[in-house]
């Protein structure tokens, strides 16, 4: 089984070294992405009969520049809102942060290509919390700065335009000492190249 693994990925390899001069030397491209993101909220950090969204539409958009099978991009991520509810008191999160992120690709044919990456997050997350019975709101924001990554893959729709289908992973620490929460996001999106 190891030695057909091996033999899968050279021959991955072999075929993305003969494909690449296929792709430009150089190329900005400008990106826009729409999503699902998710929280990982357990369940059983709270009461019985908590109500738990922990989805929601997910937004992306940036610049990036390619040369050859490397890549980088630069884009804002706002992963929408999640929200506890019990019947003392509910919160609501809106998370939202600015990336940068490396690219590798490794092209399947002319048009098409698998991808990998990896990257920094700078993320804030603000929550408003609601006691039952009161009419007052506190605010909490937490923020941070920590690596994530993902893969995806792109195919050519048109000269000048590609289409992208990401999945990205995301563990949000307060300062690099407490979990606060943790992402899946997977986005359906256009790049442009100018």
């Amino acid at each position: 089984m190891k030695k057909l693994f091996l033999v899968g990925a050279q021959g991955l390899l072999f075929t993305s070294l003969a494909l690449a001069e296929h792709y430009p030397a150089s190329s900005m491209n400008f990106h826009i992405d729409v999503g699902q993101a998710r929280q990982d909220i357990n369940p059983s950090d709270f009461p019985p009969g908590t109500d738990i969204d922990d989805e929601d539409i997910a937004f992306r958009a940036g610049i990036g520049l390619r040369t050859g099978l490397l890549g980088g991009n630069i884009s804002y991520i706002n992963f929408g809102q999640s929200a506890v509810s019990t019947p003392t008191a509910s919160a609501e999160a809106d998370t939202y942060g600015l990336g940068f992120d490396l690219q590798l690709d490794l092209p399947l044919s002319e048009y098409s290509s698998f991808f990998v990456k990896g990257g920094i997050l700078s993320w804030e997350q603000v929550t408003d919390e609601h006691q039952a019975g009161t009419n007052f709101v506190t605010r909490y924001r937490e923020d941070g700065a920590d690596p994530y990554w993902g893969v995806g893959f792109r195919f050519s729709g048109a000269p000048g335009m590609n289409i992208k289908i990401e999945y990205d992973r995301f563990e949000f620490k307060d300062n690099g000492s407490d979990v606060v929460a943790d992402y899946d996001l997977v986005t359906v999106g256009l790049e442009f190249f100018m």
